[in-house]
Formats: C-alpha cells, sequence, structure tokens
C-alpha cells in the first residue's frame, strides 16, 4: 500500500519508484501562494510532475486555476500522479510525455518548469506555449546552484551563456543569471519575460517570471540585461548595462565582471502584499517561516541595489568585529539610508547607501 503524506490542503501518496522531496513543501506552499496572489484565470501546466504534489496543490488551494495539465516523462510518476489527483477530488489530465514536446503543442497561462539540474533545455518550449496564449507566466527551478554561482565557470557558460561570480552575493547572481536567460529566450518571440517573485532557498533558486506579449515591451526587458563588475579586494560593485571600468574606483584593484545577468527588480511588490495576505488566511504547518521569508524580501524589494555586504566578509576584509545583523541594519538606517537584511544570506544586509559608507558603517 502507498504511504500517504498531507501537505498543505493535499493528500500524496507515494508510489514505487517516484521521487518526493518533503523539503520542497516549503517552496510549493509559497508559490501556491504566488499563484493564488496573481488574481487571474490561469490554466496550468505542471510540465515535471513527478508526484502531482505541486500541480495538485495549485489547484486545491487556488480558485483562479482552471485546467491542469500533470506531465511527466515517467509512466511510475504519472500513474501516481493520477492516483493523487483522484484522492484529492482534483480534475486534471495526466500525460506521460516529454515536456518539451508537450509544451510544443499545447498553450497554457502558467508553465512550471522543475527539473534535476538546470531548466535551460526547456526554456524555448515553455516560452513557445506561453507566446502561443498570448503570455501569462513561466515558474522556473534551478537546481544547479554550484553552476550558477561559480563554482563550476565552463559550466555556467555552457549552460547559461554568461559568466559567474563566485563572490559573497552569488546566490542573487545565480538568480539573475537564471533570470536573463529566461528573458534572452523570450524575447525573440516578442514576449518580455520580467520577474516577479525570486526564491533563493538551500540547494534551489526558483524565479516566477510575467511574460506579456509585445515588441517593445519585450525591447524594455532586454534593456534591464547587462553585467556586475565586482572587486574581490574591496567588495566594490556595479550593475552596468556594458561594463566600462576595469579598475575598482574605490581601491585601483582589477574588477571581475560577470554577466550578461538581470539587472532589475526581482520583485513585484503588490503580489508580495498579496500573498502574505493570503498566507495569514491559509494556516500552513510553515506560515511563521513563509511570513518571515516574504517580510523579509518586502524590505529588501525596496532597496534599489545589486548585492548584498555578508558581515563576516566585510570584518574579514576590513579587520574588523563581526556587527550583530540587527545592529548592521539600525547602523545604516540611523546614517539615513535605506537598510535590511536579505532572505539570500542570514548573516548579510543590503543597503542604497554609497560603497564607502557601508564599509565604513559596518566596520
Amino acid at each position: 500500500m502507498a504511504k500517504a503524506i498531507v501537505e498543505g490542503s493535499a493528500r500524496i501518496s507515494l508510489a514505487k519508484g517516484v521521487f518526493f522531496n518533503p523539503e520542497m513543501e516549503l517552496c510549493r506552499s509559497i508559490f501556491s501562494l504566488a499563484v493564488g496572489a496573481i488574481g487571474t484565470k490561469l490554466d496550468v501546466a505542471d510540465a515535471m510532475c513527478a508526484s502531482g504534489a505541486r500541480g495538485i496543490r495549485y489547484k486545491l488551494e487556488n480558485g483562479n486555476v482552471g485546467k491542469l495539465a500533470l506531465v511527466d516523462a515517467n509512466r511510475a510518476a504519472v500513474l501516481c500522479a493520477r492516483k493523487n489527483a483522484a484522492k484529492n477530488k482534483v480534475k486534471c489530465s495526466a500525460v506521460c510525455a516529454d515536456a518539451n514536446g508537450f509544451l510544443r503543442k499545447n498553450a497554457f497561462d502558467f508553465v512550471e518548469l522543475d527539473p534535476f539540474g538546470s531548466p535551460q533545455p526547456f526554456l524555448h518550449d515553455a516560452v513557445r506555449c506561453l507566446a502561443a496564449n498570448r503570455g501569462g507566466c513561466l515558474s522556473a527551478t534551478a537546481t544547479d546552484v554550484a553552476v550558477l554561482c561559480g563554482a563550476h565557470h565552463a559550466a555556467c557558460l555552457k549552460n547559461y551563456a554568461s559568466i559567474p561570480l563566485n563572490n559573497e552575493f552569488c546566490h542573487e547572481n545565480a538568480c539573475r543569471i537564471l533570470a536573463a536567460s529566461v528573458a534572452r529566450e523570450a524575447a525573440p518571440l516578442n514576449l518580455a519575460a520580467v520577474p516577479i517573485f525570486t526564491l533563493s532557498h538551500r540547494h534551489y533558486v526558483k524565479v516566477l517570471f510575467r511574460a506579456e506579449v509585445g515588441a517593445e515591451k519585450s525591447v524594455e526587458a532586454m534593456k534591464r540585461i547587462g553585467y556586475v563588475s565586482y572587486c574581490p579586494s574591496c567588495q566594490w560593485r556595479e550593475g552596468k548595462r556594458l561594463p566600462l571600468q576595469k579598475a575598482c574606483p574605490h581601491c585601483g584593484a582589477l574588477l571581475q565582471t560577470g554577466g550578461p545577468l538581470w539587472l532589475g527588480a526581482l520583485w513585484d511588490s503588490a503580489l508580495l502584499e498579496k500573498m502574505l495576505l493570503l498566507n495569514a488566511e491559509r494556516k500552513y504547518a510553515k506560515a511563521k517561516e513563509i511570513e518571515r521569508l516574504l517580510s523579509t524580501m518586502r524590505n529588501e524589494g525596496r532597496i534599489d541595489s545589486i548585492g548584498y555586504y555578508d558581515l563576516h566578509t566585510v570584518a574579514k576584509k576590513r579587520g574588523a568585529r563581526i556587527l550583530p545583523i540587527d545592529d548592521a541594519v539600525a547602523k545604516i538606517r540611523e546614517a539615513g539610508f535605506a537598510a535590511s537584511r536579505t532572505h539570500f544570506c542570514p548573516t548579510a544586509v543590503r543597503a542604497d547607501a554609497p560603497h564607502g559608507k557601508v564599509l565604513k558603517l559596518l566596520s
């Protein structure tokens, strides 16, 4: 008899040979909130559904989800997803098919990509699916975080056509590289793919995009792609469409350059507010953790900056003591600048103060 797990409002059974990761419950809950916060009617394709947990929860918990397709190339997974949908009384189609082949033949408002590793091989057909639908949303997960964070430079260049930066804000860089990759894939189809929600958690990064039709909108999206210049000596950083400096203007050291990557906003503030309200209503098991996470994102999303400052790295490079995180945020705010924690790193602060001022305040 299959083992059953209750998650959110869904009862998930585990068939033989089908992998189910309970550590992803937080992710599934948060993105179910995002689906509900979008509000408009969504026909959803969970293109790599496995047990069907994510797609089933999207449908059960959100009244705006219409048609649901659970798709997987693994026949055992499809049988499991079909059983889980029946147990939860969810009407959907469960299809055994290659994700790319399925997306090429269908149009949906919302495409979910949650592969093992990089979503890159599936992006082209995912955005074509949305283009056929005249726009929609794409949710893309990448579990090849070591590649995106710069530990495997060549693989990032090959898979994402981007140079990574292995520095203290590498997880933000990872999300920005993924976002740029999706935007570049969508633009030739006259789709402007813009991040509206971004999550970095444990072994993965996940970005939700809104894709809108229009050549001019696509051009504007592409203008938000550029490069980050970074000084490994003093931590100075700058995001520009074209990197114009070779030497650090703060200390004179040789700069490192990463990109192309997304330089625009990573969150839609209105969406975050709606997600916080929905979270208070739904009473998830991890509701408090989700509230803290979303509140941190709301605060950091209000600050226009590239990267953040890890307090341990600052202290090590400056030969100073490590400030408590709340004291660091307070000092920057007292100096008249915006500052917050960041969900990317528990020991880092995001600030809109000039680089030299930040170092002085944190040292």
